[in-house]
């Protein structure tokens, strides 16, 4: 894990020198008092532009959730390629074509693995030259899990509802 964390330093170092990095995180928050139901994410990324239209980056997730006495910690890495299909202004429409795999511990249970493949949409707003606003909502794709996936049920489909949003803010180097 140290070899990975370090490697991942070196090359966020080595990409800062040029223009055409970006670093940025997503967060979410989301309480269903009915079921007594919390989840908190927190998503670093780092990203590189090879050219106005496409972007190559890396996420790595944290989530927890609290489910009627249930605690949950999941950690997720999902490398991504990025498409940005229209510019209307400072206003970029895009879609992530990404692959994710993610482990899941419950408190008293085994650990949980799995995957996903997909598309995810996305706009990104430009605040500043350097600084973005960016929105996630939904997903296209296959999913695979043990029991209980981090990222949503077994199978392909669409997702795209409120709890799957998530806002995030990117500087650009």
């Amino acid at each position: 894990m140290k070899k990975i964390l370090t490697t991942m330093f070196v090359a966020v170092i080595a990409l800062t020198a040029s223009a055409q990095v970006y670093v940025g995180a997503g967060m979410k928050a989301w309480r269903d008092a009915d079921a007594n139901k919390t989840t908190l994410g927190l998503s670093p990324e780092v990203g590189y532009h090879l050219s106005d239209k496409v972007a190559l980056g890396v996420a790595l997730d944290y989530q927890y959730v609290y489910n009627a006495g249930s605690k949950t910690n999941s950690f997720a890495v999902a490398p991504y390629m990025r498409y940005t299909f229209a510019k209307l202004g400072n206003i970029n429409l895009f879609a992530d074509a990404t692959a994710g795999v993610a482990s899941s511990k419950t408190k008293g249970r085994d650990s949980e693995t799995c995957w996903q493949a997909g598309i995810r949409p996305g706009v990104s707003v430009g605040l500043t030259d350097k600084l973005s606003f960016i929105a996630h909502a939904g997903f296209l794709g296959y999913r695979d899990a043990d029991e209980n996936g981090y990222f949503g049920d077994n199978g392909f489909g669409a997702d795209i509802s409120s709890s799957d949003l998530m806002f995030g803010l990117y500087y650009n180097f």
